[in-house]
């Protein structure tokens, strides 16, 4: 079962094209990474997938809801109420956590669940409570952003995408802002999601995380797909020669 599909999308800003006709679909319970130097287009195709941005051509479908199509050479979007539908399918964690900071962990983690999906409130709390748990977060339910540190921010970020029931959690250089150590918590929280079989997408720049966990790795280069294969066979043995030059410059960082 296909989760999220993008189909020849092409992004531009001004006259510099970003995507040119990247096509990318997610099977339930798959998680991709997505590799790639700064520049090559990873995070605005992200950024297209969860309607951060609109591309002009193309087509982008979450399961059953066409929310994108290309009509006579140009993207069309669904209607509202069929984009607030596509919105619920998904959740997105942001390299630079995006928490409100006003709010405390527990509303951060609720919020979403309670004021736009309109769910019973006690089945929220018991839920953020579980994914509280889960994250490490005992303790700190009354705390806001900026008494925690970097990786308590991340794994509350993750936990707010996990409590609005996604079927899809997109990632976006997730240990960016972190130093290893935090870094190394956060990936082990993504790691276990990958073990419950959470559909999920990962721009990441952590070559050794991708290659263990990730079902398939994507690379992308000057706004194209230059190559995806099973995750520790395209790091280990890429086939394309932009593929081995990234990753040999990687090795060496």
């Amino acid at each position: 079962m296909t989760v999220m599909s993008l189909e020849n999308v092409h992004k531009s800003f001004g006259k510099n094209e970003v995507l040119k006709g990247v096509s990318l679909s997610i099977a339930k319970g798959e998680v991709v990474g997505i590799i790639g130097a700064s520049g090559g287009g990873k995070s605005t195709l992200l950024r297209c997938a969860t309607l951060l941005e609109t591309f002009e051509r193309g087509s982008l479908s979450y399961g059953d809801l066409m929310v994108a199509q290309e009509v006579d050479g140009r993207t069309v979007y669904a209607k509202k109420d069929v984009l607030a539908q596509a919105k619920q399918r998904f959740g997105l964690v942001f390299q630079n956590f995006n928490l409100f900071p006003h709010y405390t962990v527990l509303k951060n983690i609720t919020d979403a669940p309670l004021r736009v999906q309109k769910r019973d409130k006690d089945e929220v709390m018991q839920t953020a409570a579980q994914l509280i748990e889960k994250m490490g977060l005992q303790g700190k339910e009354n705390m806001v952003p900026n008494e925690l540190s970097g990786g308590q921010q991340q794994r509350v970020a993750i936990a707010r995408a996990l409590c609005s029931h996604p079927d899809i959690l997109f990632f976006d250089e997730p240990t960016s802002a972190l130093d290893p150590l935090l870094t190394r918590e956060v990936l082990r929280v993504i790691r276990q999601l990958a073990e419950e079989h959470m559909t999920m997408v990962i721009v990441t720049h952590e070559m050794a995380f991708a290659r263990d966990v990730a079902d398939r790795v994507v690379f992308m280069d000057g706004g194209v797909i230059v190559e995806e294969g099973p995750a520790a066979e395209l790091i280990n043995n890429p086939q394309h020669e932009r593929t081995r030059a990234f990753l040999s410059k990687t090795e060496q960082g």
